[in-house]
Protein backbone atom coordinates (compact mmCIF):
# COMPACT_ATOMS: atom_id res chain seq x y z
CA UNK A 1 0.00 0.00 0.00
CA UNK A 2 2.51 2.45 0.90
CA UNK A 3 4.18 1.50 -1.87
CA UNK A 4 1.39 2.53 -4.36
CA UNK A 5 0.79 5.99 -2.55
CA UNK A 6 4.52 6.75 -3.56
CA UNK A 7 3.88 5.79 -7.03
CA UNK A 8 0.45 7.66 -7.09
CA UNK A 9 2.80 10.95 -5.53
CA UNK A 10 5.29 10.88 -7.97
CA UNK A 11 3.00 10.69 -10.71
CA UNK A 12 0.74 13.36 -9.38
CA UNK A 13 4.10 15.54 -9.45
CA UNK A 14 5.24 14.61 -12.72
CA UNK A 15 1.55 15.23 -14.92
CA UNK A 16 1.64 18.47 -12.54
CA UNK A 17 5.32 19.39 -13.64
CA UNK A 18 4.58 18.78 -17.02
CA UNK A 19 1.29 21.25 -17.40
CA UNK A 20 3.82 23.82 -16.02
CA UNK A 21 6.95 22.86 -18.02
CA UNK A 22 6.12 25.78 -20.32
CA UNK A 23 5.90 28.58 -17.70
CA UNK A 24 8.08 27.32 -15.61
CA UNK A 25 9.36 29.46 -11.91
CA UNK A 26 11.34 32.13 -12.65
CA UNK A 27 14.76 32.39 -11.18
CA UNK A 28 15.90 35.14 -9.52
CA UNK A 29 18.65 37.03 -11.94
CA UNK A 30 22.16 36.80 -10.67
CA UNK A 31 23.07 40.26 -11.34
CA UNK A 32 20.82 40.96 -8.90
CA UNK A 33 20.94 41.33 -5.18
CA UNK A 34 18.87 38.36 -3.96
CA UNK A 35 16.48 40.35 -1.13
CA UNK A 36 16.00 36.83 0.99
CA UNK A 37 13.55 35.80 3.66
CA UNK A 38 13.70 32.44 5.07
CA UNK A 39 10.17 30.77 6.55
CA UNK A 40 9.38 27.39 8.13
CA UNK A 41 10.44 24.75 10.83
CA UNK A 42 13.59 23.67 12.86
CA UNK A 43 15.41 22.92 9.13
CA UNK A 44 15.30 26.54 7.90
CA UNK A 45 15.57 28.25 11.14
CA UNK A 46 19.56 26.23 10.80
CA UNK A 47 18.69 24.24 14.13
CA UNK A 48 21.76 21.80 14.43
CA UNK A 49 24.34 24.65 12.66
CA UNK A 50 25.87 26.16 15.36
CA UNK A 51 25.15 27.10 18.90
CA UNK A 52 21.20 28.16 19.26
CA UNK A 53 20.93 32.64 19.24
CA UNK A 54 17.42 32.27 20.51
CA UNK A 55 13.89 30.18 21.76
CA UNK A 56 13.38 29.07 17.57
CA UNK A 57 17.05 27.76 18.00
CA UNK A 58 18.12 29.39 14.97
CA UNK A 59 21.82 29.83 14.10
CA UNK A 60 24.80 30.94 12.18
CA UNK A 61 25.11 27.42 10.75
CA UNK A 62 21.96 26.88 8.81
CA UNK A 63 21.35 27.62 5.17
CA UNK A 64 19.55 30.61 5.59
CA UNK A 65 22.73 32.00 7.18
CA UNK A 66 25.09 30.52 4.81
CA UNK A 67 23.01 32.31 1.64
CA UNK A 68 24.06 35.10 3.53
CA UNK A 69 27.26 35.10 2.75
CA UNK A 70 27.20 34.49 -1.06
CA UNK A 71 27.98 37.69 -3.16
CA UNK A 72 24.69 39.34 -3.77
CA UNK A 73 22.64 37.50 -1.17
CA UNK A 74 21.12 39.43 1.64
CA UNK A 75 19.37 37.61 4.32
CA UNK A 76 16.34 40.12 5.10
CA UNK A 77 14.82 37.98 8.02
CA UNK A 78 15.08 34.17 9.16
CA UNK A 79 11.51 33.98 10.77
CA UNK A 80 11.60 30.15 10.31
CA UNK A 81 11.13 28.47 14.46
CA UNK A 82 11.63 24.94 15.62
CA UNK A 83 8.82 23.46 15.50
CA UNK A 84 6.98 25.07 13.26
CA UNK A 85 3.83 23.38 11.18
CA UNK A 86 1.78 24.87 8.22
CA UNK A 87 -0.25 26.71 9.90
CA UNK A 88 2.50 28.13 12.31
CA UNK A 89 4.24 29.56 9.34
CA UNK A 90 1.15 32.07 8.55
CA UNK A 91 2.50 33.87 11.65
CA UNK A 92 6.31 34.44 9.74
CA UNK A 93 4.61 35.77 6.70
CA UNK A 94 4.60 39.50 8.11
CA UNK A 95 8.01 39.34 7.73
CA UNK A 96 7.56 38.91 3.43
CA UNK A 97 6.75 42.03 1.46
CA UNK A 98 6.93 43.48 -1.63
CA UNK A 99 10.36 44.17 -1.72
CA UNK A 100 11.58 40.60 -1.25
CA UNK A 101 12.42 39.01 -4.23
CA UNK A 102 13.65 35.25 -2.98
CA UNK A 103 11.66 33.39 -0.02
CA UNK A 104 12.87 29.78 0.88
CA UNK A 105 10.46 27.14 2.47
CA UNK A 106 10.71 24.14 4.19
CA UNK A 107 7.91 22.61 6.14
CA UNK A 108 5.57 19.88 6.39
CA UNK A 109 7.32 17.12 8.82
CA UNK A 110 6.09 18.13 11.72
CA UNK A 111 2.33 18.13 10.61
CA UNK A 112 2.90 14.23 10.21
CA UNK A 113 4.24 14.24 13.82
CA UNK A 114 8.06 14.03 12.89
CA UNK A 115 8.92 14.33 16.98
CA UNK A 116 7.53 11.18 17.64
CA UNK A 117 8.05 9.27 15.14
CA UNK A 118 11.91 9.66 15.80
CA UNK A 119 11.07 8.84 19.49
CA UNK A 120 9.09 5.27 18.02
CA UNK A 121 11.77 4.58 15.43
CA UNK A 122 14.73 5.12 18.11
CA UNK A 123 12.98 2.83 20.61
CA UNK A 124 12.94 0.34 17.86
CA UNK A 125 16.03 0.22 17.35
CA UNK A 126 17.11 -0.28 20.91
CA UNK A 127 14.85 -3.31 21.04
CA UNK A 128 15.76 -5.13 17.79
CA UNK A 129 11.97 -4.92 16.71
CA UNK A 130 10.67 -2.30 14.04
CA UNK A 131 7.24 -3.05 14.91
CA UNK A 132 7.29 0.66 16.53
CA UNK A 133 9.03 2.30 14.16
CA UNK A 134 6.57 1.31 11.51
CA UNK A 135 3.86 1.49 13.76
CA UNK A 136 4.35 5.22 14.00
CA UNK A 137 4.31 6.21 10.95
CA UNK A 138 1.30 3.83 9.77
CA UNK A 139 -0.32 5.87 12.45
CA UNK A 140 0.62 9.15 11.27
CA UNK A 141 -1.26 11.44 9.09
CA UNK A 142 -1.18 10.78 5.59
CA UNK A 143 1.44 12.80 3.38
CA UNK A 144 -1.67 14.06 1.38
CA UNK A 145 -3.20 15.46 3.92
CA UNK A 146 -0.68 18.66 3.78
CA UNK A 147 -1.55 19.33 -0.15
CA UNK A 148 -4.27 21.59 0.48
CA UNK A 149 -2.92 23.74 3.10
CA UNK A 150 1.11 23.68 2.08
CA UNK A 151 -0.09 24.74 -1.86
CA UNK A 152 -2.70 27.41 0.28
CA UNK A 153 0.46 28.63 1.93
CA UNK A 154 2.70 29.26 -0.89
CA UNK A 155 -0.06 31.38 -2.75
CA UNK A 156 -0.40 33.39 0.41
CA UNK A 157 3.86 34.15 0.06
CA UNK A 158 3.40 34.53 -3.48
CA UNK A 159 0.65 37.43 -2.78
CA UNK A 160 2.92 39.16 -0.49
CA UNK A 161 6.10 38.78 -2.81
CA UNK A 162 4.34 38.61 -6.04
CA UNK A 163 8.23 39.06 -8.01
CA UNK A 164 9.52 36.67 -5.29
CA UNK A 165 10.88 33.59 -6.51
CA UNK A 166 10.09 30.73 -3.40
CA UNK A 167 12.61 27.98 -3.08
CA UNK A 168 10.79 25.01 -1.52
CA UNK A 169 12.77 22.35 -0.38
CA UNK A 170 12.28 19.05 0.30
CA UNK A 171 13.86 16.59 3.38
CA UNK A 172 16.84 14.24 3.22
CA UNK A 173 17.29 10.76 4.22
CA UNK A 174 18.00 10.83 7.83
CA UNK A 175 19.52 7.24 7.56
CA UNK A 176 21.90 4.97 5.89
CA UNK A 177 22.12 1.46 4.85
CA UNK A 178 23.65 -0.58 7.01
CA UNK A 179 26.33 -2.61 5.04
CA UNK A 180 25.02 -6.41 6.07
CA UNK A 181 28.42 -8.02 6.41
CA UNK A 182 30.52 -4.88 8.79
CA UNK A 183 26.71 -5.46 10.67
CA UNK A 184 26.72 -9.06 10.80
CA UNK A 185 30.44 -8.69 12.46
CA UNK A 186 29.74 -6.36 14.57
CA UNK A 187 26.86 -7.46 15.89
CA UNK A 188 26.96 -11.44 15.65
CA UNK A 189 23.59 -11.35 15.01
CA UNK A 190 21.65 -11.41 11.39
CA UNK A 191 18.18 -10.63 13.11
CA UNK A 192 19.48 -7.17 14.11
CA UNK A 193 21.39 -6.23 10.91
CA UNK A 194 17.80 -7.18 8.78
CA UNK A 195 15.91 -5.07 11.72
CA UNK A 196 18.11 -2.22 11.12
CA UNK A 197 17.41 -2.21 7.49
CA UNK A 198 14.06 -2.53 7.50
CA UNK A 199 13.92 0.94 9.99
CA UNK A 200 16.26 2.15 7.55
CA UNK A 201 13.85 1.88 4.69
CA UNK A 202 10.63 2.63 6.65
CA UNK A 203 12.28 6.12 7.62
CA UNK A 204 13.22 7.63 4.17
CA UNK A 205 10.30 5.61 2.54
CA UNK A 206 8.17 7.84 4.73
CA UNK A 207 10.57 11.04 3.95
CA UNK A 208 10.08 10.15 0.30
CA UNK A 209 6.45 10.18 0.59
CA UNK A 210 6.59 13.88 2.62
CA UNK A 211 8.63 15.05 -0.38
CA UNK A 212 6.39 13.74 -2.87
CA UNK A 213 3.13 15.86 -1.00
CA UNK A 214 5.59 18.82 -0.83
CA UNK A 215 6.39 18.47 -4.81
CA UNK A 216 2.37 17.81 -5.53
CA UNK A 217 2.17 21.45 -3.57
CA UNK A 218 4.72 23.19 -5.16
CA UNK A 219 3.12 22.19 -8.39
CA UNK A 220 -0.25 22.83 -7.73
CA UNK A 221 0.50 26.36 -6.68
CA UNK A 222 -0.09 28.06 -10.12
CA UNK A 223 1.09 31.78 -10.42
CA UNK A 224 3.35 31.56 -7.48
CA UNK A 225 7.14 31.57 -9.01
CA UNK A 226 7.69 28.35 -7.16
CA UNK A 227 10.19 25.51 -7.48
CA UNK A 228 10.84 22.56 -5.50
CA UNK A 229 14.09 21.84 -4.66
CA UNK A 230 15.29 18.36 -3.32
CA UNK A 231 17.97 17.49 -1.13
CA UNK A 232 17.82 13.61 -1.34
CA UNK A 233 20.80 13.30 -3.97
CA UNK A 234 22.92 16.05 -2.35
CA UNK A 235 22.96 13.95 0.90
CA UNK A 236 23.25 10.55 -0.49
CA UNK A 237 26.13 8.66 1.52
CA UNK A 238 25.84 10.79 4.55
CA UNK A 239 22.77 9.47 7.03
CA UNK A 240 23.04 8.42 10.25
CA UNK A 241 24.42 4.68 11.46
CA UNK A 242 21.54 3.41 13.17
CA UNK A 243 23.73 0.92 14.86
CA UNK A 244 25.55 3.13 16.71
CA UNK A 245 28.48 0.26 17.31
CA UNK A 246 29.96 0.79 13.53
CA UNK A 247 31.79 3.73 12.70
CA UNK A 248 29.61 6.80 12.40
CA UNK A 249 29.67 8.50 8.61
CA UNK A 250 30.28 12.15 7.89
CA UNK A 251 29.18 14.48 10.48
CA UNK A 252 25.98 15.29 7.93
CA UNK A 253 24.13 14.96 11.28
CA UNK A 254 23.40 15.63 14.83
CA UNK A 255 24.16 12.26 16.92
CA UNK A 256 25.18 13.55 20.22
CA UNK A 257 21.36 13.53 22.16
CA UNK A 258 23.22 14.61 25.41
CA UNK A 259 25.74 16.40 24.22
CA UNK A 260 24.07 18.20 21.65
CA UNK A 261 21.09 17.60 22.61
CA UNK A 262 19.64 20.84 19.90
CA UNK A 263 21.51 19.46 16.86
CA UNK A 264 20.07 15.56 17.64
CA UNK A 265 19.16 14.38 14.07
CA UNK A 266 19.48 17.91 12.78
CA UNK A 267 21.86 18.83 10.05
CA UNK A 268 24.78 19.78 10.87
CA UNK A 269 26.89 22.80 9.16
CA UNK A 270 28.11 20.73 6.39
CA UNK A 271 24.59 19.20 5.93
CA UNK A 272 23.40 23.15 6.12
CA UNK A 273 26.40 24.03 3.04
CA UNK A 274 24.71 20.95 1.05
CA UNK A 275 20.76 22.77 1.62
CA UNK A 276 22.66 25.95 0.37
CA UNK A 277 23.93 24.62 -2.49
CA UNK A 278 20.73 23.10 -3.85
CA UNK A 279 18.78 26.34 -3.27
CA UNK A 280 21.63 28.60 -5.36
CA UNK A 281 21.69 25.47 -7.97
CA UNK A 282 17.23 26.31 -8.29
CA UNK A 283 17.67 29.74 -8.11
CA UNK A 284 19.95 29.50 -11.50
CA UNK A 285 23.72 31.21 -9.40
Amino acid sequence: MKRRILAALAAIALGAGMLAAGAGPAAASPQLVAKHVALGDSIAAGQGGGAPLDACLRTDGGYAAQLDQEPKFNLLRNAACTGATIADVDAQLAQVNRGTTVVTLTVGANDLGLDHILAACQAATAAADPAPCTDAIAQAPDPQAIVPQLTALIGRIAQRAPNATIVVTGYPHLLAQVPFEPCLDATGDALVCFVADAIVDTVNDATDALNAAIQVSVNLAAGSHATYASVVQAFAGHGVQVLTLLPPGDPWFGTDPVGDPAGFLHPTYQGYSAYAGVILAALGR
